[in-house]
């Protein structure tokens, strides 16, 4: 089972992760997921430029093992390995057959969460939905995008990181790949670190072509389209 605090851990890291793409892209972020006790969840972020708000952003993060409140749903036998499991000792369990449904309910609360939005908030009515998704390395793998969207949903994001810095790490000699791992390891600087680019993230944008609002053309020139994971 999931460690709670841990999972919470990386979903706000993961909020923080696209807030600061969509910064570093020049858009404002401006946090709506504010409510009180007795309002619904909102989608997390409203994105601005200078011409106005362009989008509507809901960060979703995903574990491949149940949370506590899935095991009525799911039983016990249906938990698979996790990262971030506190029980993990390196033995696969058995992986349920619906594991998309969990990335589907995800992103049927964006939707509902849209919705308690607009509720408040007419005049968003118009702006196009983002989802983030992030998912465990195991979860990555289990958990592949669903082949239909909501049409309320205009796509789905994710981070990749460090692209050309891993093309030029891959033409580096055997030795220095080493020498540059081994660095890393030992906390100092590495040998090889001028013939390698700085650190970077991109954005990865999966389109719904069946979506009532696009996203805009502008945002999608600056994202990595959805075959780069080929």
């Amino acid at each position: 089972m999931i460690n709670p605090k841990l999972s919470q851990q990386r979903s706000n890291a993961n909020e923080a992760a696209v807030k600061a793409q969509f910064e570093n892209l020049k858009y404002v972020v401006q946090r709506l997921d504010t409510r009180g006790a007795n309002k619904p969840k909102r989608p997390d972020f409203l994105i601005l430029n200078s011409a106005g708000p362009q989008m509507l952003c809901e960060v979703k993060t995903i574990d491949s093992a149940f949370y506590p409140r899935d095991k009525e749903k799911y039983g016990v036998e249906h938990v698979h390995i996790s990262t971030l499991d506190d029980k993990f000792v390196g033995a696969f369990g058995t992986i349920p057959t619906d594991a998309k449904e969990k990335t589907n309910e995800r992103l049927t609360e964006a939707v509902s969460q849209r919705a308690a939005l607009i509720a408040d908030h007419p005049g968003t009515a118009d702006l196009p939905l983002l989802v983030a998704l992030f998912f465990d390395f195991y979860a990555q793998h289990l958990f592949p995008y669903p082949y239909y969207f909501e049409p309320e949903i205009s796509g789905i994001l994710t981070i990749a990181r460090d692209i050309e810095r891993n093309k030029a790490f891959a033409k580096l000699s055997d030795e220095e790949q080493e020498q540059h791992v081994r660095a890393g390891f030992e906390g100092v600087p590495s040998p090889v670190a001028d013939k390698l680019p700085p650190p970077s993230t991109h954005f990865v944008l999966v389109h719904n072509k069946a979506a009532i609002r696009l996203v805009p053309e502008d945002f999608a020139r600056l994202c990595l389209p959805e075959d780069y994971y080929g």
